[in-house]
Formats: structure tokens, sequence, C-alpha cells
């Protein structure tokens, strides 16, 4: 439920690097092209957008799985911390709670993800906009608990020692 996603993303990170490398040598080579790009950055966009298009569908499919895992984690009530955890332990009895946090967090990424390709058909798209939001939100969400996973992971280790 983690890793894979994790994977598909970063694989896809990785893709978009290369894409953006390779558009930076593109531009050192021609002084022109350079020199206009930096008068109006905006000019880069189009050709970056036609060439992480591919991109964009394996972000779908991605944004699918994030979906079935969110469904996943209601139906099956995962992501629910133990007792021991000191912060998030606190709700063991509410399992529900933290599978639907958690779960709603994956179906957003999930649904920004299957939204954005349609979002990139169009130069100005309430949809890229609302993709970017989304993914926003939920950076900040997940950003804020994986942080404080930390400090609760530790707890759970130290509650758990004999």
């Amino acid at each position: 439920m983690f890793g894979e996603p994790s994977l598909a993303f970063g694989i896809l990170l990785l893709a978009a690097a290369v894409i953006l490398w390779r558009k930076s040598n593109l531009l050192l080579k021609s002084e022109e092209l350079a020199k206009m790009v930096k008068e109006d950055s905006r000019k880069l966009i189009p050709d970056l957008i036609e060439m992480t298009r591919p991109l964009s569908y394996f972000a779908a499919v991605i944004g699918l799985g994030l979906i079935a895992i969110a469904f996943a984690g209601v139906t099956f009530q995962l992501f629910a911390a133990p007792p021991e955890e000191p912060i998030s332990g606190r709700f063991a009895d509410y399992p529900m709670l933290e599978a639907t946090f958690i779960s709603g967090l994956y179906a957003l990424t999930g649904i920004g993800a299957v939204l954005f390709p349609f979002g990139l058909a169009k130069k100005e798209s309430k949809i890229l906009t609302v993709t970017g939001v989304l993914w926003a939100v939920v950076g900040v969400a997940l950003a804020l608990f994986g942080a404080m996973n930390y400090f609760t992971h530790i707890g759970l280790i130290v509650n758990t020692m004999s």
C-alpha cells in the first residue's frame, strides 16, 4: 500500500527529471532559445506539456490504483494505529477514523492523478488548477502526518520493548 505507489511515482518523477534534463540541454545549446525563455519562461510550458503528456497517462493509471487502495483502506479498516502509539494510539478504539483520514488522502491524490491528463489537454484548464490544489492540500497533510509518525513510531517501539 505504501511501497508500490512510492515506486510508481518515483519512476514517474525520474522520467520527468530526464525529460527536463534533456530540455535543459537543448536550451544550453541554443542561445536564441535560451534568451527567449529567459525573457518569458511561459513560452517553454507548452513544449513541456507535450513532452510530459505520455507520463500523465501513467499517472492516471497510478491514480486508479490509489483510489482502489483508498476503498480497501475503508473496507478493511486499514491504517489504524495500535494503542501503544503515543498520539494516534489514542484513537485506537476508533479504527475507522484513521482509516478514513488516510484513505481520503489516497483517494484525493488518486483523483488528482486521474484528472491530470485531462488538465493537460487544454492550455488554460480549471482541471489542472483543481489537481494542483488537491495535491497541495494532500501534500501538506501527508507531510505533517508523516512528521508526526516519526515520533509515534519511535514511541511504539519504546512502549513495546520488554
